[in-house]
C-alpha cells in the first residue's frame, strides 16, 4: 500500500471524521469513519463509508479529491438516513435495488398535468 496515502490522509480534516487508508485482495482504498447514533437505534456507533478504491498512480489532488467525494457521498448518505416524509426515510440509502426496480415499474409517477 502506497504509504503517501496515509500521510496524506493525516493532512484531511471535516468534522470529527477519520480518513483511512488500508488494503485488501482489491489494493489499496479509503475509508471514512465517524462517530455518530445510528439512525435507526439512535443508538452511538461508529459509522463507516464505502470503500474507495486508490490506484497506486494517482497524484495528491487526485488523491484529495477523491476523499472530497468519498465526504460529499457520505454526507448524502446520512442527510437521505436522517430526511424524513411524514416520519419515514423515503429518500433512504438502504432499499433494495429490485424493490425500487419494482416501484419503477408499477408505480405512478408524480407529474405535473400539462399546461
Amino acid at each position: 500500500m502506497p504509504h503517501q496515502f496515509q500521510e496524506l490522509a493525516a493532512t484531511l480534516a471535516f468534522r470529527d471524521w477519520r480518513y483511512i487508508v488500508d488494503c485488501d485482495l482489491g489494493g489499496p482504498y479509503l475509508v471514512i469513519e465517524f462517530d455518530e447514533p445510528c439512525n435507526v437505534t439512535g443508538q452511538p456507533a461508529t459509522q463507516r463509508s464505502r470503500k474507495w478504491r486508490l490506484s497506486s498512480h494517482m497524484t495528491k489532488s487526485e488523491f484529495t479529491q477523491t476523499a472530497l467525494m468519498a465526504t460529499i457521498a457520505a454526507m448524502e448518505h446520512e442527510i437521505r438516513e436522517q430526511f424524513l416524509y411524514r416520519g419515514k426515510a423515503v429518500y433512504g440509502p438502504h432499499f433494495d435495488v429490485d424493490q425500487l426496480h419494482e416501484l419503477c415499474t408499477s408505480g405512478t409517477p408524480d407529474v405535473r398535468p400539462a399546461h
